[in-house]
């Protein structure tokens, strides 16, 4: 497995490439500036098979319809996230005066657990809510994907729609309670680990998890 990493958009938003042995590939979150994903794919003579979504805000899924249209790449997103897409206070896209999100639709709705092959990597799907409703992480070997989920010593914050600290809360706890030790590629800032971030984030700790 090789990981590609990118920032693009206007909130700087941090989007992977990750390709299989084959020379296929999967890109996650694609914030922003399709051309730009696919010169990367191209480059690195990839062939885009899956666009992984771990949430539905315009600045994670910004390029997703344009890659689609070029690559026939299948979209990736939790159910509870679906509708996003269309509907721009959903996707915070208003935040951007004159951005318009090009609208699309998943084409594989996601689950907590399920299994996404790409040759010989298996990404699972681990639903995180609280940043929004839908929110994933995506769980290869040795590496967590996670979105808004969770951050190098911060988390995702939870008041636009969908968003929830209790449930936020429920789902750190599980990050909490992982056993063994995986690379954090989150959406946005620095890469950490998992044991880094048990740690040292004041939002994995068991003062804050415990608080009602």
């Amino acid at each position: 497995m090789k990981i590609i990493t990118m920032h693009l958009g206007e909130l700087d938003t941090s989007c992977y490439i990750v390709s299989s042995d084959k020379g296929n590939a999967a890109v996650i979150d694609p914030a922003d500036n399709a051309p730009f994903i696919l010169d990367k794919l191209k480059q690195n003579g990839l062939t885009l098979e899956a666009i992984l979504l771990t949430h539905g805000h315009f600045d994670h899924s910004g390029a997703a319809a344009a890659l689609k249209k070029k690559t026939d790449a299948k979209i990736y997103l939790h159910s509870a996230d679906a509708d996003m897409p269309y509907d721009s206070r959903k996707n915070v896209s208003y935040l951007l005066p004159g951005y318009v999100l090009e609208p699309f639709e998943p084409d594989v709705i996601i689950s907590d657990g399920d299994k996404i092959k790409l040759d010989e990597i298996t990404f699972t799907v681990m639903h995180t809510p609280g940043h929004t409703d839908g929110s994933v992480m995506f769980i290869t070997d040795n590496c967590i994907f996670s979105g808004d989920t969770v951050f190098c010593g911060s988390v995702g914050r939870t008041d636009f729609y969908s968003g929830s600290i209790t449930k936020q809360r429920e789902s750190l706890a599980k990050i909490a309670n992982m056993s063994g030790n995986y690379e954090i590629c989150p959406g946005h800032g620095d890469a950490s680990d998992l044991e880094t971030e048990k740690a040292y984030n004041p939002y994995l700790s068991p003062a804050y998890l415990e608080r009602r």
